[in-house]
């Protein structure tokens, strides 16, 4: 099977010539003319900017349709660009369904066919009450058997597809939605890892280490079952300090003890959460190996290593393909390679349980055909969580004041809860369900994570409206969020200069793959020349951003933020031209879910493995506590799927 990627974009090309050729042969004769005869060009806004479509026109008929620019995530966005545009010309209306799952593009697809439809003088109303697509019709049922049956086509599912066919299993995955993906295709990358070949490159800085320093005067009695682990860190940082080394320090340990910390969390209600012992230190000493791990199914790793925003440290890995694509491209390339059985808009609905044991999974197709699929080994649940039902998580909130049913979130519109819901039915015990993660620099409008421009977290500056600094740019995800709802109307800028936002050039795209120059056109990014010119279009007042963005730069200067305590920092911001990127809240991460141990084993209310049950990714809890480090839920995905699928292949 050839790259999904390509394989939709041969699709695509497929499929528009043969409709093209059918709309030609059916064209009504007799007709009144509806349109101008012609080619029209039209846009509409998209996920991440803006979708530009090529309509042709015969004087009765679209005779085509064709999708010449965009900027959604590519994976993601290939099912709606193949489907919608095929089905408009087949269907001769713009009354068609959205594809699941990719519900923005394919509006903006079809807004953008209107536009074209106003250019060539037809009616639009007319179009949309025009009889829609034609009626799915549920086929015989399907039955089949594995070894290992996966739920959920995201980075944790893939993973442990992979894995599990290495292992030598039979292995089918279904996933709900048309394409593969899940949050990891949308996620921005960021890949946590202790990594001393590539880290050897960084400096350490003053603050940083008084920030390693810092650790020294923790009491090991005051963090409990964690107190060993940061014995042992603090050998190793005297050990570190003794050496005289000006090159970053990181370990095992360290890693362990900001995981604990950055989870570490109260809830309203006054009780405690932090990760689990044993599930973190299975996190951080296989973040690594799973690195090792992609790099040999094919994946390149940059060398370069920077801080996403939340992770903490300096130890955040990212691949050579834009955003999460690279994770997914890779993996499913090997899955086939490996015989996997793929089932797209396949739904979960059940798990079948035999004497206590999970032997299957119940499910069904977008098409209404019922699915069984019986799993002689195991079936590994990694469903993702369930930030896109905001229904449940008003259920669940037990940490932040109010979680808005409209809050947009960057999730997949297919992170649902399914997996949880299923699991809780079987027995499975549930932990940390109340405490859910904002992200706190997310578009304003889609919640997504795209459309903005910044670099790494200790380079970034955040002001509001007045153009004041709030928060340490450096600090948790909660800690910044919390910060951010705090200012009107929950809005901030991202400042950055030239430099610290990668030097764009004109024509250059962001790391999620959007046209910089578009998102600026869009005012997704501000730019000005200087520092005035931004605070006259954010409309600060004058002298404002000037003047806090000097102090900044002092502190820059000085290695030390006394306003809010910063302890990392990038280069002053005095370069020109200036970027402000607005950016707002929006739910990202579900930190709760099913119970797991380090073999990724359910586990039940009285913490016994559910035989033949395994779970990974989003859809577990236990690891992360109540707020995970930013670049650690990709590394989890994979060590925790890798693991999933080897569990699974060997169980009896």
């Amino acid at each position: 099977m050839k790259r999904f990627f390509r394989t939709a974009a041969i699709a695509l090309t497929c499929a528009l010539a043969v409709l093209a050729l059918v709309a030609c042969a059916s064209q009504p004769t007799g007709e009144a003319a509806m349109f101008k005869a012609g080619t029209y060009t039209g846009s509409a806004a998209g996920k991440n900017g803006t979708v530009t479509v090529k309509t042709t026109f015969t004087a009765t008929a679209i005779k085509s349709v064709e999708v010449i620019k965009h900027g959604e995530t590519p994976g993601i966005s290939d099912p709606a660009i193949a489907r919608v545009p095929a089905s408009i010309v087949k269907n001769q209306t713009l009354a068609v369904d959205v594809v699941s799952g990719v519900t923005l593009t394919s509006k903006a697809i079809i807004d953008a066919v209107a536009d074209c439809v106003k250019q060539a003088g037809g009616s639009v109303d007319k179009l949309q009450t025009k009889a829609g697509a034609e009626k799915k019709t549920a086929g015989a049922a399907i039955e089949k058997s594995a070894d290992v049956v996966i739920v959920g086509g995201g980075g944790a599912g893939l993973a442990a597809a992979v894995s599990a066919a290495q292992s030598g299993a039979k292995v089918v995955l279904i996933e709900k939605a048309p394409a593969l993906g899940g949050n990891t295709i949308r996620a921005g990358g960021a890949y946590n890892a202790v990594d001393p070949d590539r880290q050897k490159a960084v400096k350490m800085t003053k603050p940083l280490l008084g920030d390693l320093k810092s650790f020294l005067g923790i009491s090991e009695a005051s963090v409990g079952e964690f107190g060993p682990t940061l014995k042992i860190l603090k050998g190793q940082i005297n050990a570190y300090l003794a050496s005289g080394s000006d090159t970053l320090f990181d370990s095992v340990e360290l890693h362990m003890m900001q995981t604990y910390f950055g989870g570490k969390r109260v809830d309203l209600k006054g009780n405690e959460i932090h990760g689990e012992l044993e599930l973190v230190r299975t996190l951080t000493t296989n973040s690594p190996k799973a690195m090792q791990w992609l790099e040999s199914l094919g994946l390149p790793f940059k060398n370069d290593i920077s801080t996403v925003l939340g992770a903490l440290w300096p130890r955040t890995h990212g691949t050579t393909k834009p955003v999460g694509t690279g994770f997914i491209g890779t993996l499913s390339d090997n899955a086939a390679k490996l015989g996997v059985e793929i089932m797209l808009e396949t739904k979960a609905d059940e798990l079948i349980t035999q004497k206590g044991r999970v032997v299957g999974v119940k499910a069904t197709k977008a098409d209404g055909t019922k699915v069984t699929l019986k799993a002689s080994r195991g079936v590994v649940m990694a469903t993702g969580g369930f930030g896109a039902n905001p229904e449940m998580r008003a259920k669940y909130n037990t940490y932040w004041p109010s979680m808005p049913l409209t809050m947009p979130t960057t999730n997949a519109p297919t992170a649902t809860g399914d997996g949880i819901v299923m699991g809780e039915k079987v027995g499975a015990n549930l932990v940390g369900m109340g405490f859910i993660q904002l992200m706190p620099s997310s578009h304003p409008v889609t919640g997504s994570l795209a459309g903005g421009l910044w670099g790494s977290a200790e380079s970034q500056v955040f002001v509001n409206s007045q153009g004041k600094r709030f928060v340490n740019e450096y600090a948790e995800r909660d800690v910044l969020a919390s910060g951010a709802l705090k200012q009107e109307k929950g809005l901030f800028y991202i400042i950055c200069d030239q430099v610290t936002a990668g030097n764009p050039q004109p024509g250059a795209k962001n790391g999620w793959g959007d046209d910089i120059d578009t998102l600026i056109k869009n005012h997704d990014v501000y730019k000005a020349d200087t520092l005035a010119g931004l605070e006259q279009q954010l409309k600060m007042p004058a002298g404002s951003l000037q003047a806090e963005i000097a102090k900044y730069n002092g502190y820059t200067d000085a290695g030390v933020d006394p306003e809010f305590g910063k302890r990392n920092f990038g280069p002053k911001l005095t370069q020109g031209p200036f970027y402000a990127t607005p950016r707002s809240p929006s739910v990202h991460h579900t930190m709760g879910g099913i119970a797991i141990d380090t073999q990724a084993r359910v586990l039940d209310a009285k913490g016994q493995a559910i035989p033949g049950f395994f779970a990974a990714g989003e859809v577990t809890g236990g690891i992360h506590a109540g707020n995970r480090l930013g670049g650690n839920a990709i590394a989890d995905i994979m060590v925790f799927g890798r693991i999933a699928g080897a569990s699974a292949a060997a169980a009896k």
